[in-house]
């Protein structure tokens, strides 16, 4: 198992359109090809030939105004003939050690198996929530002031990145967009296009959309105002007669608005999205944004933690945010595993559930604080990788 160097990408994108079942288009390979650049690539060979690859790509991501170091983990693949021969497992052990060396808080991945991944401390951790209706019956929308301009990438970037960085969705766990991710995401998939909502020369909000074979389907839409909401669906919906349907799938707050429109006749699903798990423990906890509000100290200990055994162990957090690794601890305390941690630490199940359900151990007088300590709302993840 070693790093793959900047020649063997052409045998990576062929490894993984042979795994993914896609095909070699010139605008797939050069999305791969610039992603592969920007990544730690790691593979598994038998003799010349690459058998498996992670991709392992550095982001910051934005947690309550925290910035944390981020490994995106995509491409996980092997060829059928090298399957269950511990090549993925050698891999994702070595990426996973070199990532708490480096002190990255999280590793995010989208799951092929749910199970799979939890073997190596992954945890379900972001959720999306889809919708579909006709064009006709599309249920957000109506008239207000402003307008929605059509534009090409370089005229949208800028906006994009403003919008984006001043909304919700990048202050839960997104992705701190830098110029070269906006470039992968969006300018080179060929057939993006973008709409800008602007109200007395100020840009309040914008579309992404896609339309191939009579469905529009809103890859990304950002509103910082409701005007903005409203019109910009709006927009979208003025395609009926160009298109049949349209979908929106988008980060899952736990809340939706179909409850609030006139004609709420549209399909929607809850969908699993990506799984997270913290990687170095010490690090996250003292980069955790709860320095000021400790009121009490308290001890951590992970256990079973079987991919980054160097985890396992106690933690003790002092008022002032200060976290020591510790032999034992008489501090009141949670007793966790590397899943449960990860879901509860980013806020995507509640202290209490966790607790109905017996996924892990606190002694009674730490659980006040917890509860005012941790996330009250939900992460969120508008990327893929």
């Amino acid at each position: 198992m070693i790093k793959i160097q900047k020649e063997f990408q052409q045998e990576m994108f062929d490894l993984a359109a042979y795994a993914f079942s896609q095909n070699k288009s010139i605008e797939k390979a050069e999305r791969f090809e610039y992603l592969a650049q920007k990544s730690q690539n790691y593979g598994s060979f038998a003799d010349s030939v690459l058998a498996s690859q992670v991709m392992a790509t550095p982001f910051l991501v934005n947690f309550w105004n925290q910035t944390l170091r981020m490994t995106g983990i995509g491409y996980v693949s092997t060829y059928p003939e090298f399957r269950k021969q511990g090549r993925i497992d050698a891999i994702m052990g070595q990426m996973l050690q070199d990532s708490y060396k480096e002190k990255r808080h999280l590793s995010y991945l989208a799951p092929f198996s749910y199970p799979f991944y939890r073997r190596y401390g992954y945890e379900s951790a972001f959720l999306q929530i889809r919708y579909e209706a006709s064009a006709e019956k599309w249920p957000f929308g109506g008239r207000c002031q402003g307008r929605v301009q059509r534009v090409s990438f370089s005229e949208a970037k800028g906006v994009l990145k403003e919008i984006y960085q001043k909304s919700c969705q990048s202050q839960k766990g997104g992705i701190l967009r830098e110029e070269w991710w906006l470039r992968y995401k969006f300018d080179l998939h060929k057939d993006l296009k973008f709409g800008i909502y602007v109200q007395n020369d100020q840009h309040e909000g914008y579309v992404v959309y896609e339309i191939i074979n009579n469905k529009l389907e809103i890859i990304e839409l950002v509103a910082l105002t409701q005007p903005a909401f409203v019109a910009l669906h709006d927009f979208i919906k003025a395609h009926y007669g160009t298109v049949n349907t349209i979908t929106w799938t988008q980060p899952f707050d736990g809340k939706t608005a179909i409850l609030e429109v006139s004609d709420p006749q549209v399909k929607v699903e809850i969908l699993p999205y990506m799984m997270a798990r913290v990687v170095n423990v010490a690090a996250f906890l003292q980069a955790y944004p709860w320095q000021t509000k400790i009121t009490d100290s308290f001890a951590v200990e992970i256990v079973e933690d079987s991919f980054l055994a160097i985890n396992n162990g106690w933690y003790e957090v002092t008022t002032d945010g200060h976290v020591t690794r510790v032999e034992q601890s008489n501090l009141p305390f949670l007793k966790v595993s590397p899943q449960i941690f990860t879901q509860l630490f980013l806020g995507s199940v509640k202290l209490d559930d966790l607790l109905l359900s017996k996924k892990l151990a606190i002694t009674s007088e730490l659980v006040p604080l917890l509860q005012e300590l941790l996330p009250k709302e939900m992460p969120l993840l508008g990327d893929y990788f």
